[in-house]
């Protein structure tokens, strides 16, 4: 609220991290890349990459505004002073336009930005991440890209990963390296996850010639036969979770039988969650591994690739699933007598009624593949007999598989040992937890524009934001790691911890104001308070970064 003292007039504005954004984007080269690729531009005292600055910015404030409300928000939290912008500047027509123009030349930019971002800041291209999300709007979308056109997805119902029914949406895929994004790409709203990796790792390749020396870790959808052989092909190393098949079943159950019989033997893996760092050693869930040897063949050059099957134990898993199945066993069985107490009653009196019940039950327990059952009877004699047996035999080979997963690599043992790739699969929650921060704060969906180029271009400028936080979580927590300091006060309570994230950086300069002193017929002049030492640490350590 302004303040007058005689013919001065004081206001205050909270601009948050906005000058911490600023830095970054400017470093990655975000202004020049977007307006290298925008052969047009706005006809003010502005470019289309410095407006969509504030865009950027308006993400990483975490709460972000609807573009019809941006210059309003730009207005209240001085974002015009902090990056030089008239608030007018923003309105539908000429951020619609941003949008369409960033959305034709996303791939472009990204590929700018990339390569920037691989000069000026150090990324570890030895490990990568891959994984698939969905992204869901609202309203209507009636303004799908021509069928020839495939740079923009199509907006189609599918299985939503939110839960969402009903909603229109694209897949987003992601290759990172820790929970920094090097490439997305977004991809039809029926896009199934098999086809997504070797497409990506292609892309990747190209504008990061270094990636290609990496080993990409990618979920169970990865496991294709094709997918394995083409990445064989390409000499580009994988590690991966292995789907149940049945032939991976199969060869469990044939390795665990060698496990018994002594002819294999588990090696142990000092695999500690951070989670778990805390507790005493007795506490702690125990890891081990063993491997065998898979040949993959490729039927059209006769080529046998040799790939490693590593098997897993966790103890903390194998309880889990113990207890799971024990549940569900336990469930199914009160299920049954539940309904057997209820025969001849109420409408349980005809075998079309009782059958279909006796299934749903036994479903919602998770319990059908564990028991058999009989119904006997008929209606005229409303004789009902329902009698049930435990599968024991299909129990017993269950079990076999409790606290087991399975992983499969191209990697020579002499280059991955299978302990250590067991840990290193555990760090593709990096690339999971990327994918929640998009998601929220970020909040990438729902969307709401209604034409899917301008959704491209806005997908574009989120991403930006997202590498951003994690470009300055990434140099503080390098920055902890070499130094062996903590930032003091960046947690409440004295929880302080060598990984802060993105999201606590940037709130720790939520309540960073401007003074603005405007005196008639003057310049406003911008009075820049002194930085909480918090914030001075942090804008340091990213002053101090290469």
């Amino acid at each position: 609220m302004p303040i007058q003292t005689g013919a001065v007039e004081y206001e205050t504005v909270v601009v948050g991290g906005a000058y911490l954004i600023k830095n970054l984007l400017h470093r990655l080269g975000v202004v020049a890349a977007i307006d290298h690729a925008l052969k047009s531009q706005p006809d003010i005292e502005a470019t289309y990459g410095q407006l969509a600055q504030a865009i950027i910015a308006n993400r990483l404030s975490f709460q972000p505004a609807p573009l019809y409300q941006l210059a309003d928000w730009a207005t209240q939290h001085g974002i015009d002073q902090v990056f030089a912008l008239q608030p007018a500047w923003l309105d539908d027509d000429r951020l619609g336009a941003l949008l369409e123009g960033v959305g034709d030349h996303a791939v472009t930019i990204w590929t700018a930005l990339l390569q920037n971002g691989a000069r000026r800041f150090p990324l570890d291209l030895e490990w990568l991440h891959s994984d698939t999300t969905s992204i869901y709007f609202e309203g209507a979308y009636a303004n799908q890209p021509a069928a020839d056109d495939s740079s923009q997805p199509l907006l189609v119902e599918g299985y939503n990963k939110d839960g969402q029914r009903h909603k229109v949406q694209f897949v987003l895929s992601l290759i990172t390296t820790g929970r920094v994004p090097l490439w997305y790409r977004p991809w039809d709203g029926n896009q199934t996850d098999d086809g997504v990796y070797v497409a990506d790792m292609n892309a990747l390749r190209r504008i990061l010639p270094g990636a290609g020396n990496a080993i990409l870790i990618g979920d169970r959808k990865l496991c294709t036969a094709e997918n394995e052989r083409t990445f064989c092909q390409q000499k580009q190393h994988f590690l991966a979770a292995h789907p149940w098949t049945d032939t991976a079943k199969q060869v469990w159950l044939a390795t665990e039988a060698r496990l018994r019989a002594g002819e294999l033997a588990w090696t142990p893996v000092a695999y500690v969650s951070r989670n778990n760092a805390t507790k005493p050693v007795e506490q702690r869930p125990q890891f081990q591994v063993c491997e065998v040897g898979y040949e993959l063949k490729d039927p059209k050059t006769a080529t046998v690739y040799p790939l490693r099957w590593i098997f897993s134990h966790s103890s903390a898993k194998a309880e889990q699933d113990t207890h799971a199945r024990t549940k569900a066993v336990q469930a199914g069985a009160a299920a049954l007598h539940r309904i057997q107490g209820l025969l001849g009653k109420y409408d349980y009196t005809d075998r079309a009624t009782i059958t279909p019940r006796i299934e749903r039950a036994l479903h919602q327990a998770h319990a059908a593949r564990y028991w058999e059952w009989t119904l006997r009877g008929t209606k005229a004699a409303q004789d009902w007999q329902l009698s049930w047996q435990k599968r024991e035999e299909l129990i017993a080979t269950e079990a076999r598989f409790d606290g087991i997963a399975l992983f499969c690599t191209n990697v020579p043992a002499t280059e991955l040992a299978a302990g250590t790739a067991m840990m290193k699969y555990k760090e593709q929650v990096n690339v999971e937890q990327t994918i929640d921060f998009l998601k929220s704060p970020v909040q990438i969906r729902p969307l709401w524009l209604h034409k899917p180029k301008r959704l491209m271009g806005l997908t574009l400028l989120i991403m930006i934001a997202v590498l951003v936080a994690a470009l300055l979580e990434q140099q503080v927590r390098r920055w902890i790691a070499k130094t062996g300091k903590l930032l003091k006060g960046l947690m409440p309570e004295k929880r302080d911890n060598r990984y802060p994230t993105a999201r606590a950086l940037l709130r720790a300069f939520s309540d960073y104001a401007l003074v603005l002193v405007k005196r008639k017929g003057r310049r406003t002049k911008v009075h820049q308070p002194e930085l909480r030492p918090i914030q001075k640490q942090i804008w340091k350590i990213i002053e101090q970064s290469p």
